[in-house]
Protein backbone atom coordinates (compact mmCIF):
# COMPACT_ATOMS: atom_id res chain seq x y z
CA UNK A 1 0.00 0.00 0.00
CA UNK A 2 2.72 2.09 0.65
CA UNK A 3 4.68 1.41 -2.33
CA UNK A 4 1.75 2.49 -4.18
CA UNK A 5 1.02 5.47 -2.51
CA UNK A 6 4.65 6.42 -2.61
CA UNK A 7 4.27 5.53 -7.15
CA UNK A 8 1.19 7.97 -6.87
CA UNK A 9 2.51 11.16 -4.91
CA UNK A 10 6.10 10.63 -6.34
CA UNK A 11 6.11 9.09 -9.68
CA UNK A 12 2.58 10.15 -11.45
CA UNK A 13 2.95 14.14 -11.20
CA UNK A 14 4.65 15.77 -13.22
CA UNK A 15 5.42 19.45 -12.80
CA UNK A 16 6.26 21.67 -16.08
CA UNK A 17 6.86 24.82 -16.25
CA UNK A 18 5.83 27.24 -18.50
CA UNK A 19 6.94 30.93 -19.24
CA UNK A 20 4.78 33.71 -21.11
CA UNK A 21 5.72 37.25 -20.83
CA UNK A 22 8.18 36.84 -18.36
CA UNK A 23 6.26 35.07 -15.95
CA UNK A 24 6.80 31.54 -14.55
CA UNK A 25 3.34 29.77 -13.87
CA UNK A 26 3.17 26.35 -12.77
CA UNK A 27 1.24 23.89 -14.61
CA UNK A 28 0.34 20.52 -12.95
CA UNK A 29 -0.25 17.46 -15.39
CA UNK A 30 -0.97 14.31 -14.39
CA UNK A 31 0.49 11.41 -15.92
CA UNK A 32 -0.12 7.52 -15.16
CA UNK A 33 2.19 5.95 -15.23
CA UNK A 34 3.05 1.95 -16.45
CA UNK A 35 3.62 0.45 -13.18
CA UNK A 36 0.86 2.11 -11.30
CA UNK A 37 -1.74 1.10 -14.33
CA UNK A 38 -0.79 -2.12 -13.78
CA UNK A 39 -1.79 -2.11 -10.13
CA UNK A 40 -5.18 -0.25 -11.29
CA UNK A 41 -8.10 -1.74 -13.02
CA UNK A 42 -9.91 0.04 -15.89
CA UNK A 43 -13.12 -1.19 -16.85
CA UNK A 44 -15.42 -0.51 -20.01
CA UNK A 45 -19.56 1.02 -19.40
CA UNK A 46 -21.24 -1.60 -20.82
CA UNK A 47 -25.30 -2.17 -20.99
CA UNK A 48 -26.41 -4.65 -18.04
CA UNK A 49 -29.80 -5.97 -17.53
CA UNK A 50 -31.50 -3.86 -14.46
CA UNK A 51 -31.97 -5.59 -11.46
CA UNK A 52 -32.92 -4.80 -8.05
CA UNK A 53 -31.64 -5.80 -5.06
CA UNK A 54 -33.57 -6.51 -1.73
CA UNK A 55 -31.62 -5.59 1.67
CA UNK A 56 -33.66 -7.81 4.00
CA UNK A 57 -33.16 -7.71 7.99
CA UNK A 58 -33.37 -11.00 10.24
CA UNK A 59 -32.16 -13.64 12.55
CA UNK A 60 -30.76 -17.06 13.03
CA UNK A 61 -33.10 -19.67 13.99
CA UNK A 62 -32.45 -23.71 14.14
CA UNK A 63 -34.19 -25.95 11.84
CA UNK A 64 -37.00 -27.38 14.11
CA UNK A 65 -36.33 -30.91 12.39
CA UNK A 66 -33.34 -31.03 14.15
CA UNK A 67 -34.63 -29.26 16.83
CA UNK A 68 -35.35 -31.68 20.65
CA UNK A 69 -37.25 -30.50 23.18
CA UNK A 70 -36.74 -32.44 26.09
CA UNK A 71 -39.87 -32.68 28.85
CA UNK A 72 -39.54 -34.22 32.52
CA UNK A 73 -41.04 -37.63 32.64
CA UNK A 74 -41.48 -37.57 36.13
CA UNK A 75 -41.84 -35.39 38.95
CA UNK A 76 -39.32 -34.69 41.79
CA UNK A 77 -36.83 -32.71 43.23
CA UNK A 78 -33.94 -31.64 40.86
CA UNK A 79 -30.76 -32.41 42.77
CA UNK A 80 -28.47 -32.44 39.43
CA UNK A 81 -27.69 -29.91 36.70
CA UNK A 82 -24.52 -30.29 34.68
CA UNK A 83 -25.35 -28.43 31.75
CA UNK A 84 -24.97 -24.44 30.39
CA UNK A 85 -27.06 -22.91 27.32
CA UNK A 86 -24.62 -23.23 24.32
CA UNK A 87 -22.91 -26.60 25.89
CA UNK A 88 -22.32 -29.02 22.98
CA UNK A 89 -23.90 -32.10 24.32
CA UNK A 90 -24.16 -36.05 23.32
CA UNK A 91 -26.54 -38.80 23.91
CA UNK A 92 -24.27 -40.20 27.19
CA UNK A 93 -23.88 -37.28 29.21
CA UNK A 94 -26.19 -37.66 32.30
CA UNK A 95 -27.73 -33.56 31.82
CA UNK A 96 -30.16 -33.42 34.87
CA UNK A 97 -31.14 -36.06 38.10
CA UNK A 98 -34.52 -35.58 39.22
CA UNK A 99 -34.82 -37.54 42.68
CA UNK A 100 -38.54 -38.49 42.59
CA UNK A 101 -41.48 -40.69 44.12
CA UNK A 102 -42.17 -42.23 40.67
CA UNK A 103 -39.11 -43.18 40.30
CA UNK A 104 -38.93 -45.16 43.41
CA UNK A 105 -42.43 -47.00 42.85
CA UNK A 106 -40.78 -48.03 39.26
CA UNK A 107 -37.38 -49.68 41.27
CA UNK A 108 -39.83 -51.13 43.89
CA UNK A 109 -41.71 -52.98 40.56
CA UNK A 110 -38.59 -53.58 39.19
CA UNK A 111 -37.05 -55.53 42.32
CA UNK A 112 -40.28 -57.62 42.06
CA UNK A 113 -40.52 -58.54 39.24
CA UNK A 114 -36.63 -59.24 38.86
CA UNK A 115 -36.91 -61.68 42.19
CA UNK A 116 -40.49 -63.60 40.73
CA UNK A 117 -38.83 -63.85 37.35
CA UNK A 118 -35.81 -65.90 39.10
CA UNK A 119 -38.31 -67.92 41.14
CA UNK A 120 -40.23 -68.75 38.02
CA UNK A 121 -37.22 -69.48 36.39
CA UNK A 122 -35.49 -71.76 39.36
CA UNK A 123 -39.20 -73.86 39.82
CA UNK A 124 -39.54 -74.25 35.32
CA UNK A 125 -35.56 -75.82 35.36
CA UNK A 126 -36.70 -78.19 38.43
CA UNK A 127 -40.07 -78.90 36.45
CA UNK A 128 -38.37 -79.50 33.74
CA UNK A 129 -35.59 -82.14 35.10
CA UNK A 130 -38.89 -83.65 36.91
CA UNK A 131 -40.36 -83.82 34.30
CA UNK A 132 -37.71 -86.02 32.24
CA UNK A 133 -36.89 -88.39 34.90
CA UNK A 134 -41.31 -89.35 34.81
CA UNK A 135 -42.02 -87.65 38.54
CA UNK A 136 -43.66 -84.48 36.87
CA UNK A 137 -46.54 -84.41 34.52
CA UNK A 138 -46.89 -83.13 31.07
CA UNK A 139 -49.53 -80.42 32.71
CA UNK A 140 -47.27 -79.45 35.78
CA UNK A 141 -44.32 -78.36 33.34
CA UNK A 142 -46.86 -76.60 31.06
CA UNK A 143 -47.87 -74.46 34.16
CA UNK A 144 -44.34 -73.61 35.34
CA UNK A 145 -43.28 -72.72 31.69
CA UNK A 146 -46.46 -70.01 31.50
CA UNK A 147 -45.37 -69.05 34.92
CA UNK A 148 -41.78 -68.57 33.80
CA UNK A 149 -42.65 -66.73 30.44
CA UNK A 150 -44.86 -64.40 31.77
CA UNK A 151 -42.75 -63.42 34.80
CA UNK A 152 -39.97 -62.91 32.05
CA UNK A 153 -42.14 -60.65 30.19
CA UNK A 154 -42.66 -58.31 32.76
CA UNK A 155 -39.40 -58.30 33.36
CA UNK A 156 -38.64 -57.38 29.96
CA UNK A 157 -41.00 -54.63 30.47
CA UNK A 158 -39.68 -53.39 33.54
CA UNK A 159 -36.22 -53.21 31.86
CA UNK A 160 -37.83 -51.21 29.35
CA UNK A 161 -39.31 -48.82 31.31
CA UNK A 162 -35.72 -48.33 33.07
CA UNK A 163 -34.30 -47.73 29.85
CA UNK A 164 -36.66 -44.83 28.81
CA UNK A 165 -36.86 -43.41 31.86
CA UNK A 166 -33.07 -43.70 32.64
CA UNK A 167 -33.69 -44.44 36.06
CA UNK A 168 -31.08 -45.68 38.59
CA UNK A 169 -30.78 -46.95 41.89
CA UNK A 170 -31.93 -44.86 44.69
CA UNK A 171 -35.49 -43.17 42.75
CA UNK A 172 -33.37 -40.67 40.19
CA UNK A 173 -34.49 -39.92 36.71
CA UNK A 174 -31.14 -39.17 34.93
CA UNK A 175 -32.15 -36.84 32.08
CA UNK A 176 -29.59 -37.05 28.80
CA UNK A 177 -30.14 -35.93 25.10
CA UNK A 178 -31.86 -37.62 22.69
CA UNK A 179 -29.20 -36.41 20.18
CA UNK A 180 -25.97 -34.58 19.63
CA UNK A 181 -25.77 -30.87 19.80
CA UNK A 182 -26.16 -27.81 21.18
CA UNK A 183 -28.49 -26.44 24.26
CA UNK A 184 -29.98 -23.53 23.06
CA UNK A 185 -32.49 -23.37 25.87
CA UNK A 186 -33.16 -23.92 29.69
CA UNK A 187 -35.53 -23.38 32.25
CA UNK A 188 -34.35 -25.60 34.93
CA UNK A 189 -31.84 -25.44 37.89
CA UNK A 190 -30.91 -27.42 41.19
CA UNK A 191 -33.46 -27.72 44.12
CA UNK A 192 -36.54 -27.17 41.50
CA UNK A 193 -39.25 -28.83 42.36
CA UNK A 194 -41.13 -30.36 39.38
CA UNK A 195 -45.10 -31.30 39.36
CA UNK A 196 -45.80 -34.80 37.50
CA UNK A 197 -47.77 -33.05 35.59
CA UNK A 198 -45.90 -30.54 34.35
CA UNK A 199 -46.40 -29.80 30.75
CA UNK A 200 -43.59 -27.41 29.73
CA UNK A 201 -40.23 -28.80 28.59
CA UNK A 202 -36.79 -28.09 30.65
CA UNK A 203 -34.26 -28.36 27.86
CA UNK A 204 -33.78 -27.39 24.14
CA UNK A 205 -31.02 -29.43 21.93
CA UNK A 206 -30.28 -28.38 18.21
CA UNK A 207 -27.72 -29.45 15.66
CA UNK A 208 -26.55 -26.48 13.91
CA UNK A 209 -25.03 -27.92 10.99
CA UNK A 210 -28.21 -26.54 8.86
CA UNK A 211 -29.85 -23.33 10.33
CA UNK A 212 -32.84 -20.69 8.65
CA UNK A 213 -31.87 -17.63 8.63
CA UNK A 214 -35.60 -15.84 8.79
CA UNK A 215 -35.55 -12.99 6.90
CA UNK A 216 -38.47 -10.42 7.44
CA UNK A 217 -40.07 -9.12 3.83
CA UNK A 218 -42.36 -6.20 3.85
CA UNK A 219 -45.53 -6.45 2.21
CA UNK A 220 -44.48 -4.16 -0.94
CA UNK A 221 -41.31 -6.03 -1.36
CA UNK A 222 -43.41 -9.97 -1.02
CA UNK A 223 -43.46 -10.04 -4.82
CA UNK A 224 -40.24 -10.19 -5.33
CA UNK A 225 -39.35 -12.66 -3.16
CA UNK A 226 -40.09 -16.58 -4.28
CA UNK A 227 -38.71 -20.03 -3.06
CA UNK A 228 -35.45 -21.27 -4.46
CA UNK A 229 -33.79 -17.58 -5.16
CA UNK A 230 -30.43 -17.35 -4.34
CA UNK A 231 -29.69 -15.37 -1.33
CA UNK A 232 -26.46 -13.66 0.11
CA UNK A 233 -26.31 -13.69 3.98
CA UNK A 234 -24.20 -10.94 5.80
CA UNK A 235 -24.23 -11.27 10.12
CA UNK A 236 -23.23 -8.60 12.21
CA UNK A 237 -20.73 -10.86 13.82
CA UNK A 238 -19.05 -11.74 11.03
CA UNK A 239 -19.24 -8.46 8.43
CA UNK A 240 -16.34 -9.89 6.23
CA UNK A 241 -17.83 -13.57 5.62
CA UNK A 242 -20.78 -14.13 2.65
CA UNK A 243 -22.33 -17.04 3.08
CA UNK A 244 -24.95 -18.43 0.16
CA UNK A 245 -28.62 -19.98 1.09
CA UNK A 246 -32.03 -20.65 -0.95
CA UNK A 247 -35.33 -19.34 0.13
CA UNK A 248 -36.90 -22.96 0.98
CA UNK A 249 -40.23 -21.69 2.63
CA UNK A 250 -41.75 -18.71 2.36
CA UNK A 251 -45.10 -17.67 5.62
CA UNK A 252 -48.35 -17.22 4.64
CA UNK A 253 -49.11 -15.19 7.35
CA UNK A 254 -48.38 -11.68 7.79
CA UNK A 255 -47.12 -10.34 11.36
CA UNK A 256 -49.95 -7.23 12.74
CA UNK A 257 -47.13 -5.52 14.18
CA UNK A 258 -44.38 -5.44 11.98
CA UNK A 259 -46.45 -6.00 8.96
CA UNK A 260 -43.93 -8.45 7.14
CA UNK A 261 -44.12 -11.99 6.24
CA UNK A 262 -40.83 -14.13 7.39
CA UNK A 263 -38.74 -15.75 4.23
CA UNK A 264 -36.50 -18.94 5.63
CA UNK A 265 -33.63 -19.17 4.35
CA UNK A 266 -31.38 -22.76 4.42
CA UNK A 267 -27.55 -22.01 5.39
CA UNK A 268 -24.90 -24.51 5.99
CA UNK A 269 -23.36 -23.82 9.41
CA UNK A 270 -20.09 -26.42 9.38
CA UNK A 271 -17.86 -24.09 11.83
CA UNK A 272 -21.37 -23.51 13.78
CA UNK A 273 -20.64 -19.75 13.26
CA UNK A 274 -24.22 -19.01 12.79
CA UNK A 275 -26.03 -19.21 16.10
CA UNK A 276 -29.46 -18.97 17.23
CA UNK A 277 -31.12 -15.75 17.35
CA UNK A 278 -27.63 -14.07 15.86
CA UNK A 279 -28.67 -10.54 13.78
CA UNK A 280 -28.36 -11.22 9.99
CA UNK A 281 -28.65 -9.00 6.58
CA UNK A 282 -29.92 -10.98 3.71
CA UNK A 283 -29.46 -9.33 -0.21
CA UNK A 284 -31.80 -10.80 -2.57
CA UNK A 285 -31.13 -9.83 -6.73
CA UNK A 286 -34.41 -9.89 -8.72
CA UNK A 287 -34.80 -8.80 -12.08
CA UNK A 288 -36.49 -5.87 -14.19
CA UNK A 289 -37.44 -5.12 -17.37
CA UNK A 290 -34.93 -2.62 -19.50
CA UNK A 291 -31.22 -2.12 -19.23
CA UNK A 292 -28.94 0.71 -18.50
CA UNK A 293 -25.48 1.62 -18.49
CA UNK A 294 -23.74 0.06 -15.60
CA UNK A 295 -20.20 -0.20 -13.63
CA UNK A 296 -18.47 -1.68 -11.05
CA UNK A 297 -19.76 -0.46 -7.92
CA UNK A 298 -16.05 -0.31 -6.78
CA UNK A 299 -15.63 2.40 -9.33
CA UNK A 300 -17.46 5.50 -7.58
CA UNK A 301 -16.19 8.21 -5.73
CA UNK A 302 -18.29 10.29 -3.03
CA UNK A 303 -17.38 13.76 -2.40
CA UNK A 304 -18.47 16.50 -1.64
CA UNK A 305 -22.00 15.21 -1.66
CA UNK A 306 -22.04 14.17 -5.40
CA UNK A 307 -21.06 10.73 -6.86
CA UNK A 308 -17.53 10.89 -9.50
CA UNK A 309 -16.25 8.55 -11.77
CA UNK A 310 -12.44 8.85 -13.27
CA UNK A 311 -12.65 8.37 -17.47
CA UNK A 312 -9.67 7.15 -18.77
CA UNK A 313 -8.81 8.39 -22.35
CA UNK A 314 -4.85 7.62 -21.84
CA UNK A 315 -2.19 7.47 -19.51
CA UNK A 316 -1.84 11.68 -20.02
CA UNK A 317 -5.73 12.00 -20.16
CA UNK A 318 -7.95 11.17 -17.22
CA UNK A 319 -11.06 12.90 -16.72
CA UNK A 320 -13.06 13.20 -13.30
CA UNK A 321 -16.42 13.35 -14.29
CA UNK A 322 -19.69 14.06 -12.53
CA UNK A 323 -22.61 10.83 -12.65
CA UNK A 324 -26.12 10.86 -11.55
CA UNK A 325 -26.58 6.96 -9.87
CA UNK A 326 -29.95 5.50 -10.42
CA UNK A 327 -29.64 2.13 -8.39
CA UNK A 328 -26.44 0.75 -6.45
CA UNK A 329 -26.15 -3.43 -5.78
CA UNK A 330 -23.90 -5.49 -4.35
CA UNK A 331 -21.82 -5.15 -7.12
CA UNK A 332 -22.78 -3.02 -9.74
CA UNK A 333 -23.29 0.64 -9.91
CA UNK A 334 -26.77 1.74 -12.68
CA UNK A 335 -25.69 5.28 -14.38
CA UNK A 336 -28.40 7.55 -15.40
CA UNK A 337 -26.29 10.44 -16.56
CA UNK A 338 -22.31 11.35 -17.04
CA UNK A 339 -21.21 8.32 -18.82
CA UNK A 340 -21.24 6.91 -22.49
CA UNK A 341 -21.31 3.20 -23.72
CA UNK A 342 -17.74 1.86 -24.68
CA UNK A 343 -16.43 4.64 -22.44
CA UNK A 344 -13.26 3.45 -20.10
CA UNK A 345 -13.74 4.10 -16.06
CA UNK A 346 -10.82 3.27 -13.31
CA UNK A 347 -11.96 0.74 -11.12
CA UNK A 348 -9.57 0.21 -8.26
CA UNK A 349 -6.94 2.88 -6.28
CA UNK A 350 -8.84 4.95 -8.11
CA UNK A 351 -8.69 7.58 -4.86
CA UNK A 352 -5.46 8.22 -4.83
CA UNK A 353 -5.66 9.27 -8.69
CA UNK A 354 -8.31 11.33 -7.61
CA UNK A 355 -7.04 12.92 -4.94
CA UNK A 356 -3.52 13.70 -7.27
CA UNK A 357 -5.97 15.09 -10.24
CA UNK A 358 -8.29 17.56 -7.56
CA UNK A 359 -5.84 18.64 -5.07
Amino acid sequence: MKKIMSLAVLSVIVLACNKENGDQNAVNKFILTDELKSSAAIQSVEMQPLTGELKLTGKVIPDENNLVNIYPMVGGKVTMVDVEIGDLVDTKKPLVIINSGEAREFEKEYIVAKDEYELAKKNYEIQLDLYKTKFSSERELAYAKKDYQLAKAELDRMEQVYDVYSLTNGGNYVVKSPVAGFVIEKKIGPNMQIRPDMNDYILSVARLEEVYVALNVYENDIAKVKLGQRVKIKSFSYPDSLVYGTIDRIENMIDPLTRTIQARVRIKNPKFLFKPEMNCVGLISYSEQGSMLAVDKDALIFDKSKYFILVYKSNAEIETREVEVYRETDDLAYISSGLKKGEKVITKNQLYIYDALND
